[in-house]
């Protein structure tokens, strides 16, 4: 998102922040049956959300009784259950919903399983996996003006795959990726509490408090069956605690030229890292984060003007035993103005400040990342206790056209485009100590450091068409980002994208047929002939690992889909089929990934 990966983007799952980023389990761990909504914010957000909202912020919220249950229901739930081909793999669940006078909760229970057969790199090991979640939300509504809920979620996987999923054939001796049995388990325990006294200022609030246990443990399979390692190997086991806690209220004030709506709020969240013997990556460390925030939004009531204006202090701490303490002040701030000057015109600006604390993987990883024994090499992850904050500070600029009844007679078209510019200062990459071992380049260690400034542009464009017949969706983007000094490409730049999407109800039918389509351009992405040696022919220059820089083919990818809503039949039963990159197109992403071929899925809803 806006050139940066999941580093630079915050994923909150009610509220909770999901900075879980350990070496290969850079992921956000939920079942997708348990979401109910989700708000994308593209753009700089620090000072709404906090560290990591560089590019954006993600927001996921679960279900609640009010997404399922109509307001006369006192009961309800959902049976669900699908399938695909490929893996193949199957899930299943059930959830229950109700109300009993101040009382509402839900309890939701989901079952994933996947298998495939074992790889050129593994074949005498099956891949597989078994996914379980639970869900248990409750809220209390004790006063028409107070409400106390408990959350609890827990996402269990116990898995035999790879060292490195992403890597599906590696023969090289140099680098084994040999089959692992891994499990993880998280819990998340959420209390909040919601005030809304009936007051002249509107003012609310919201009081959370939160507690993250995130459970990793993975054995090397080989290693453990090999005579010459097990005895001294066992399972690697790490725990990372999250324990956090935040405070945000509003109110309005209006006064005869002009509206305010006041934002402000403080948190504070630490993460305590504690691994076992065998552990490698993960040494003991803690990190914490403590900020408060002030924004207004006015409003002005003579001109259809909307400005905004807001700043968030944060004190961020690192600790590590025998290593010194690290600790950082940091201020951001955001300014905007939306203007409308007509019901179909709206224009807006804005300039942000965002920035991210260093995570723990990336600050004390000190492991070993490989050997090769007949030559005596050995390449190490060094840590970077020193790596400070990056930020950055982006301008934007854009507009958005909507227009009713621009063809037909309650149709709606909508047309917007963003440019953004970003300025990265202290921003963090990969680098390394290499020497030339036969003609090449050998990465003695690999660490991370602060580079002085990076610079990311581009354009985010949109055009939404939607009648009583069909709806049509095209979104598309173009970015560009580079190192100021060396000009590097960076690592998270996309290629050009256009992504498009159609959906059409089958008149007189409970039928919805849709496709949609995504189409990049090749990769262009740029290294730095510093290092270059006369055996490398590449015009592209060698990357920030000394290797040839490659390109990879861009790709058009048609999915399919039928959805049917059963109601004539069985009242709240539908099911959808899909067709997943229908032309069986062979293509890697732009990281030069291997992604799926032709798939089917099957899903099935029962909902009453």
């Amino acid at each position: 998102m806006r050139g940066y990966d999941s580093r630079g983007v915050k994923i909150m799952v009610d509220n909770v922040p999901q900075d879980f980023y350990s070496g290969l389990f850079d992921a956000t761990f939920i079942d997708p049956s348990l979401i109910s909504k989700t708000y994308i914010h593209k753009g700089a957000s620090s000072v709404q959300h906090g560290s990591g909202a560089l590019a954006g912020t993600i927001s996921i919220k679960t279900l609640t009784p009010s997404d399922i249950l109509k307001p006369d229901r006192k009961f309800g739930g959902r049976l669900f259950g699908g399938m695909n081909r490929n893996d193949p793999s199957y899930h299943a669940g059930a959830t229950l919903l109700g109300r009993l006078g101040p009382l509402d909760g839900v309890i939701s229970y989901t079952q994933r399983k996947k298998q495939l057969a074992g790889s050129p790199v593994s074949n005498k090991y099956d891949h597989r996996e078994s996914v379980h979640n639970w869900l248990f939300k409750t809220t209390w509504y004790a006063l028409p003006a107070y409400s106390i809920g408990l959350h609890y979620k827990e996402y269990r996987n116990d898995a035999i795959d790879l060292k490195q999923p992403e890597v599906i054939d590696t023969r090289q001796p140099k680098f084994k990726n040999s089959p692992h049995q891994r499990e993880t388990i998280q819990k998340d325990i959420i209390i909040d509490q919601n005030f809304t006294p009936n007051n002249p200022l509107n003012w609310q609030a919201n009081w959370s408090l939160y507690y993250t246990n995130l459970h990793l443990s993975q054995l090397d399979l080989q290693k453990k069956s090999n005579i010459f390692t097990s005895y001294s190997y066992d399972t690697e086991t790490r725990n990372q605690y999250t324990y956090g806690s935040q405070f945000s209220n509003d109110f309005s004030i209006h006064t005869p030229r002009l509206s305010h709506h006041v934002q402000s709020g403080v948190d504070y969240v630490q993460q305590h890292q504690v691994s076992n013997e065998y552990a490698i990556s993960y040494p003991p460390a803690e990190i914490s984060n403590a900020s408060a925030w002030l924004i207004d939004d006015v409003s002005l009531k003579s001109v259809p003007v909307t400005l905004s204006a807001g700043t968030r202090f944060t004190h961020y701490k690192t600790a590590r035993e025998n290593v010194g303490k690290q600790q950082h002040n940091n201020w951001s701030s955001r300014f905007a103005a939306t203007i409308t000057p007509t019901s179909w015109v709206k224009l807006h600006s804005s300039y942000a400040e965002s920035y991210r604390a260093p995570r723990l993987s990336e600050l004390y990883n000190n492991s070993n990342h490989f050997t090769v024994p007949l030559l005596g090499l050995v390449s190490d992850f060094r840590p970077s206790p020193d790596l400070k904050p990056e930020t950055n500070k982006t301008v934007e600029a854009g507009f958005t056209f909507s227009f009713d009844n621009f063809v037909l007679q309650g149709d709606e078209l909508q047309i917007g485009s963003t440019y953004f510019h970003t300025k990265s200062k202290n921003h963090i990459v990969t680098s390394g100590d290499f020497k030339k071992v036969s003609g090449n380049w050998f990465p003695s260690q690999i660490f991370l450091e602060n580079i002085p400034s990076a610079t990311i542009s581009g354009f985010d464009s949109h055009i939404r068409y939607s009648n009583e017949w069909f709806d049509f969706n095209i979104n598309h983007n173009i970015t560009d980002g580079r190192e100021n000094d060396t000009h590097y490409s960076l690592s998270a730049i996309r290629p050009e994208t256009l992504i498009m999407r159609f959906n059409a109800p089958i008149a007189n039918s409970d039928v919805n047929v849709g496709w949609s389509g995504e189409f990049t351009a090749k990769t262009k992405f740029m290294g730095n002939s510093q290092y270059q040696s006369s055996n490398q022919n590449t015009e592209n220059g060698l990357d920030r690992k000394h290797r040839e820089v490659i390109q990879y083919a861009g790709y058009g990818v048609h999915d399919f889909y039928v959805n049917y809503k059963a109601d004539q039949f069985v009242k709240g039963l539908n099911t959808t089929l899909t067709l997943k990159n229908a032309f069986d197109r062979n293509y890697v992403s732009s990281m030069g990934v291997p992604q799926e071929g032709r798939n089917f899925y099957w899903n099935v809803n029962y909902q009453w």
